[in-house]
């Protein structure tokens, strides 16, 4: 116990550290304690229950992954938007193994709510991305978008479809791509 983690951030990195070193699974309490050099009774101080450390904990596993990626220049079109976001999830998956399968999964029935809230915040967060770059790209044929075939339906439809790929573990989204390009330039 040569390091002390005597803040919430430092009990965060060390979480963030256990994710990336063992999956989410490993997450527990007892465990941040034991690596921070304090004891567990600290720990629930600032997480007052594993349900909160481990949405704080996916809270700043998706900020990391969103920092990590604002690192590279944010492409301006939405065909490159799209490539940009399932790169920066498809590197960071391999940061944090089976992170994308199993966050929504970590939590226990009454403490799902809190676990969605937090999964919610960064996948509306993306989709707002994607539906501006849309609106912003020069290059899409604006007669291809009407009342009953929308920017926001095209959106949700590529989103739903990279999260998709995401669980499968796909290792290429070159379909999703083409069918972009067919669809909308």
């Amino acid at each position: 116990m040569n390091n002390v983690a005597t803040s919430k951030e430092a009990l965060l990195d060390i979480s963030v550290q256990l994710v990336s070193e063992k999956g989410l699974g490993a997450l527990n309490i007892r465990e941040v304690a034991k690596r921070g050099g304090i004891s567990v009774g600290c720990v629930y101080n600032y997480f007052p229950s594993k349900a909160s450390l481990l949405a704080a904990t996916i809270s700043k596993i998706w900020e990391n992954i969103f920092h990590q990626a604002n690192q590279y220049s944010r492409p301006q079109d939405f065909y490159a938007c799209v490539c940009w976001i399932f790169d920066s999830i498809q590197h960071s998956s391999e940061k944090y193994p089976s992170f994308f399968t199993l966050h929504a999964m970590s939590f226990t029935a009454d403490e799902i709510g809190e676990g969605r809230v937090v999964m919610n915040h960064y996948l509306d967060h993306m989709k707002a991305g994607l539906l501006k770059a849309l609106k912003e790209d020069a290059d899409v044929r604006r007669d291809v978008f009407t009342g009953s075939f929308t920017e926001s339906d095209f959106v949700d439809f590529v989103f739903d479809n990279l999260i998709m790929l995401f669980l499968k573990q796909d290792s290429s989204c070159d379909f999703l791509l083409d069918l972009i390009r067919k669809v909308i330039y």
